[in-house]
């Protein structure tokens, strides 16, 4: 345990006073926060796991081979940094989160060769893109200097894990055909990696704890919509993949 935190805790500063001038209340809710952050962070890195296997069984672009396996690593430290900031916020040792299922849709009525790509897209070019743009605003509202030192490290990674999606859909993997079939399956896709997002988000009103990291349920939902409007459609119309279905979903489920 020794090793891994300190790997983890080098460069944040976990010193920092401002916690402890926090309301022992709120430092709970925080702490919380930040442990349920733990776990998310590692089923990530299990599904992260799952795509790395199928891009090597199936092929992709180097770039996109190298980036995946570096995932799986970036999301295991991403727990690290989060259990670090639990224990710090609740003052006491936070466990390492416990094993649990691959979190990852087995998209059954799909043909076997789209499955990885369907996999990819849903993971980084929806979900790590959605999660880089409330990481940043995390940031941007974040006062405390160990929320926003542990918050850039996340956002530093997951940018990269977004552009697996988005380099995988560019390469020539992903055939014309492939991005024909893709666009049939955008509204399940969305519906799976938003709906967390927007359900998850707390109860209407909760204020969050801007200041250390934590957003408020309305700022949640609005960078979540706002961002899969405006950067998610926009980059698949940009390869050249239709999103008619994708903004009918878009605007039954999340206008």
């Amino acid at each position: 345990m020794k090793g891994r935190d300190t790997d983890a805790a080098h460069g944040l500063p976990l010193d920092d006073p401002s916690i402890d001038a926090t309301d022992a209340g709120a430092r709970e809710a925080i702490g919380r926060q930040w442990q349920e952050r733990a776990t998310a962070e590692l089923r990530v890195a299990s599904m992260f796991s799952v795509i790395a296997r199928e891009v090597f069984e199936n092929g992709a672009d180097a770039t996109v081979m190298r980036l995946v396996a570096r995932a799986v690593s970036d999301e295991v430290r991403h727990a690290e940094i989060c259990r670090l900031l639990a224990t710090r916020y609740l003052g006491r040792d936070v466990a390492w989160p416990p094993p649990g299922p691959v979190p990852l849709p087995n998209h059954g009525t799909a043909p076997d060769g789209l499955r990885p790509t369907l996999h990819i897209t849903a993971m980084c070019c929806i979900n790590e893109t959605l999660a880089s743009a409330w990481l940043e605003t995390c940031r941007a509202d974040a006062t405390t200097p160990l929320s926003r030192a542990a918050l850039r490290e996340l956002l530093a990674d997951d940018v990269d894990h977004a552009r697996i999606g988005w380099a995988h859909l560019a390469s020539s993997v992903a055939t014309p055909d492939v991005r024909s079939k893709i666009a049939g399956w955008l509204p399940r896709l969305l519906e799976a990696s938003m709906l967390p997002w927007l359900t998850g988000a707390g109860a209407d009103g909760y204020a969050g704890f801007p200041a250390h990291g934590v957003p408020s349920s309305a700022t949640t939902r609005e960078v979540v919509k706002s961002t899969a409007r405006e950067v998610i459609l926009v980059g698949f119309e940009q390869l050249g993949v239709d999103t008619s279905s994708a903004h009918a979903w878009m605007q039954a489920h999340a206008a």
